[in-house]
């Protein structure tokens, strides 16, 4: 192998590593939020799918019940004709039971002791052939009804079997319809948590740009004049305390929710003192307050004023501090990033 030859594939062999690196940088400077909205998205897609499979499953079911309705009256109307034919087989069963007792008090016993007993023909044909055709036509009349009972009996077995699969079925599909929609809502929940943490990143993005722009914030060693004491300290400290543990929501002011602007503005309009919805705002605020005159109530701000928390005294504080976490109690000694405060009054 010539030198240059060598080079050459030197060369190629470095170009070769370069385009792999590259390939690989994608995977390890991932966008978050971009990453998040492609989740948010996936999300999406799968609620609309589920929509899809509940909104089957519900007409499923709706047709199911309303057949089982039909059947159920189907039912009542059966039951009611056998009913009414038993009513009308006693009904015939009793004028025959009459006439029959009637021929055996009269001490005929059969239709020959009828006709001998007969005086005229006229007798004959007002009473033997009568009384033989009606007990006669009484009997068919019941024979009749009675087969017809069968049937509609048969009939409502077979109803009452029709009824019992469609009811099975309409709990099954009932089952079915539950355990989509708890699937439904879980996935609705997921997709309102994302969307939340889309927000919290975005508005973190607004923020951080927000604070670039601005000019530098005052440093935490500058001195102001002790501004008066604050009125309604003690009981918007209270309102504060009444908080704990409540969600943090981006955009969210309460009474169950709250990001950290939301927080105090809530805190302060309990006690009739309105502030805007906005830490930058609400850092304008009042008067600014030095760090060693601290007092309850004021408010402390952090990151440049794009966090903001309330003053409780003994170098703690309460904030709603991000997604994902409650309203909570934290250590001001402990934050780094302390850019001023702010007494309401």
């Amino acid at each position: 192998m010539t030198v240059k030859a060598g080079k050459i594939r030197a060369a190629v062999s470095a170009v070769m590593a370069a385009a792999l690196l590259l390939s690989l940088l994608p995977a390890a400077f991932t966008d978050p939020l971009q990453e998040k909205k492609q989740k948010l998205e996936e999300i999406k897609r799968q609620v609309q799918e589920i929509d899809s499979r509940l909104e089957t499953v519900v007409e499923q079911y709706n047709t199911t019940v309303w057949r089982l309705e039909q059947t159920r009256e189907e039912i009542r109307r059966n039951e009611a004709n056998i009913a009414a034919m038993n009513a009308r087989i006693q009904e015939r069963q009793a004028i025959l039971g009459s006439r029959l007792r009637s021929l055996y008090m009269m001490g005929q016993s059969s239709a020959l002791e009828v006709l001998l007993d007969c005086k005229t023909v006229d007798d004959f044909v007002a009473s033997v052939p009568l009384a033989l055709r009606i007990s006669g036509q009484d009997a068919e009349i019941i024979r009749e009804v009675q087969e017809e009972r069968a049937k509609m009996d048969a009939a409502n077995l077979r109803l009452q079997e029709r009824k019992a699969e469609l009811q099975a079925a309409a709990e099954q599909a009932a089952r079915q319809k539950a355990s989509i929609e708890s699937e439904l809502a879980r996935r609705k929940d997921l997709m309102a948590g994302v969307e939340a943490e889309v927000n919290a990143l975005i508005r973190q993005e607004e923020e951080r740009r927000a604070a670039a722009a601005r000019p530098a914030v005052a440093p935490v060693s500058r001195s102001y004049p002790a501004p008066p004491p604050n009125p309604n300290a003690p009981a918007v400290v209270k309102v504060a305390y009444a908080q704990l543990g409540k969600p943090y929501q981006y955009g969210a002011s309460g009474p169950d929710r709250f990001d950290c602007s939301g927080l105090v503005m809530y805190c302060y309009a309990q006690v009739g003192v309105r502030i805007p919805h906005s830490s930058y705002a609400q850092f304008q605020c009042g008067y600014p307050v030095s760090y060693a005159d601290l007092q309850p109530g004021d408010l402390v701000f952090f990151h440049g004023a794009g966090h903001v928390g309330m003053y409780i005294g003994d170098g703690q504080y309460i904030h709603a501090p991000h997604t994902g976490d409650v309203v909570r109690i934290a250590d001001l000694g402990r934050r780094r990033d302390f850019c001023g405060a702010r007494r309401i009054i």
